[in-house]
C-alpha cells in the first residue's frame, strides 16, 4: 500500500473530461450526470457574491494516511455574461495550504464539483496505488451507470430544502479491484439541492481498508448551514 503522505495537489480543472460522461444522462428523470453536468448551477448566484464551503478530512492513523486538517474552498463570481456564463475566481485553501487563484471564464456548472471529483480520484490513487487515468475512466464511467440517486429532506439556515442524494462505489466490482489493496469499497456521496447558493450541499468520500488496520480516510466539502445530513 502507498502511504498517503500529506495532502495530493489538485491538477488542473479537466471540465472537458467530466462533463463529458453527461451525453448519456436521460433528459425525462434526474440521473447523477444530469444533476452534476447538465444544471447550471450557478444561476442563482449573483454577480460580485461569493459562496464559501468547508473542506474537512479526517484520519484513522496520521503516520499511514497523513495529518487531518480543516480549510476553506471559496468560488467568487466576477462577472455575468448575457447568455448567462458566470466568470469565476476559484480559491482553493487559505494561509500556506492555499493553491494558485484560478480565475475561470464562461461557467454554468459549479466548479467545486471538478475540485472534489479531482481529490476523490487523486486521493484514491494514492491509497490503491493504481493509475490517475485508469481510476477517473472508471468513476466517470460508474457516475453514468452505477449511481443511485435519491430524493431527501434538509435544511438550509433553518428552512426546509428538497435535494438529491448521489451515491456510488465506482471501484467495488471493477475487474481490477483485486489489485486495490484493500480500498476498492471507497464510497463517495454528493448532495445537490436547487434551493441553495450553487446547488452543491455536501460532497463526502469514505476511504475504508479493512485489510490493514481498518484505516479510514474521510474528504468532505459541505455548504454552512446545512442541516439534516448524514
Amino acid at each position: 500500500m502507498r502511504l498517503f503522505l500529506g495532502v495530493c495537489a489538485l491538477l488542473a480543472l479537466p471540465f472537458a473530461f467530466w462533463s463529458g460522461v453527461a451525453s448519456a444522462a436521460a433528459a425525462d428523470e434526474p440521473s447523477a450526470t444530469s444533476l452534476i453536468f447538465n444544471h447550471k448551477h450557478l444561476a442563482n448566484v449573483e454577480q460580485g457574491s461569493e459562496v464559501e464551503y468547508k473542506f474537512n478530512r479526517s484520519v484513522s492513523d496520521a503516520k499511514l494516511l497523513g495529518e487531518p486538517f480543516s480549510d476553506e474552498i471559496n468560488i467568487k463570481i466576477v462577472a455575468t455574461k448575457p447568455t448567462g456564463e458566470k466568470d469565476v475566481e476559484l480559491q482553493i485553501y487559505t494561509g500556506e495550504r492555499a493553491r494558485e487563484l484560478q480565475k475561470i471564464p464562461d461557467l454554468t456548472i459549479n466548479p467545486i464539483f471538478i475540485v472534489y471529483l479531482q481529490q476523490a480520484v487523486s486521493s484514491f490513487s494514492n491509497l490503491s496505488g493504481g493509475k490517475h487515468s485508469y481510476l477517473k475512466r472508471v468513476f466517470s464511467m460508474a457516475l453514468k451507470d452505477k449511481a443511485t440517486v435519491e430524493p431527501i429532506k434538509l435544511e438550509y439556515k433553518g428552512k426546509p430544502i428538497d435535494a438529491y442524494r448521489i451515491s456510488v462505489t465506482p471501484y467495488v466490482d471493477d475487474e481490477n479491484a483485486s489489485k486495490m489493496e484493500g480500498w476498492e469499497k471507497a464510497k463517495f456521496v454528493i448532495v445537490i439541492s436547487e434551493q441553495v447558493p450553487g446547488e452543491v450541499v455536501d460532497m463526502h468520500s469514505t476511504y475504508n481498508n479493512p485489510l490493514v488496520g481498518d484505516l479510514k480516510l474521510q474528504e468532505r466539502i459541505t455548504l454552512p448551514g446545512v442541516e439534516g445530513l448524514e
